[in-house]
């Protein structure tokens, strides 16, 4: 799986693309590489097994890039809310645990 970075540069489709494409190559090199007679049922063999695989990474990489755009929504609307704690002009809270008493 590519590194976190590699998926920040590139968005799920275009990684699911390139994945695509050496997948098919391999699977064009695999049965160039057998009988002919053995041919499909060796690229169906190819296929259950690597096209399982190119599948598990595809929806790794989109959940991915939902999570990493969730974080990155959250983070900007996170930094566009005042640090602030309490709101203008009224008094911040008491930090002292105890009660204030009135003395009469």
């Amino acid at each position: 799986m590519p590194s976190r970075q590699e998926r920040s540069e590139k968005t799920a489709r275009d990684m699911f693309l390139e994945q695509a494409a050496a997948y098919f190559d391999d699977l064009k090199t695999t049965t160039k590489s057998v009988p002919t007679q053995k041919a499909f049922d060796t690229a169906e063999a190819f296929c259950l097994d690597k096209g399982r695989e190119l599948i598990r990474q595809s929806l790794e990489a989109i959940i991915q890039e939902q999570i990493d755009d969730h974080e990155k929504k959250r983070n900007e609307t996170l930094s566009a809310m005042p640090t602030e704690k309490t709101a203008p002009g009224l008094p911040k809270q008491r930090t002292n645990k105890r009660p204030r008493h009135r003395q009469t």
